[in-house]
């Protein structure tokens, strides 16, 4: 199963929950923006993974 979601969507939809929310449960969404963002730096462009080898 090859699921894609997109971080930096992700993050900006935390941070509106983060925004809603308080308390601990602001700072739940507030450390989930985080690492969505993180995961947007760490993720490679389409166009720059290496190829699949065939087997």
């Amino acid at each position: 199963m090859d699921v894609e979601y997109d971080p930096e969507q992700e993050a900006f939809a935390a941070m509106k929950l983060a925004a809603q929310a308080d308390g601990d449960e602001r700072q739940r969404w507030i450390n989930a923006a985080l690492a969505w963002i993180e995961l947007t730096r760490l993720r490679v462009p389409l166009g720059r993974r290496p190829r699949e080898e065939a087997a």
